[in-house]
């Protein structure tokens, strides 16, 4: 699992740059096709129990990467603001 979870973090990091050239349909649309291919390649089939945990999964752990950061961003803004002492 922590292979699948580098490779979905190569592949989040190699679409950072096209992102701010596609649409949110576009975006939804190559998020969905790497998810699928991730999932497959773990050898899950499509229509399988494996297969729907497998893209929940995926789509579970980019949920808690925008979390992360976004409390980073925040994290930051308030240093910015009030500095530590």
């Amino acid at each position: 699992m922590v292979m699948h979870f580098a490779r979905l973090l190569l592949m989040v990091a190699a679409a950072l740059p096209l992102g701010a050239c596609m649409t949110a349909a576009e975006q939804a649309q190559a998020i969905a096709a790497s998810d699928d291919a991730a999932c497959r390649d773990a050898g899950t089939k499509p229509g399988t129990p494996a297969y729907a945990k497998c893209r929940e999964t995926m789509s579970n752990q980019r949920a808690m990467a925008r979390i992360a950061e976004d409390q980073a961003m925040q994290r930051q803004m308030r240093e910015m603001m009030w500095p530590p002492m």
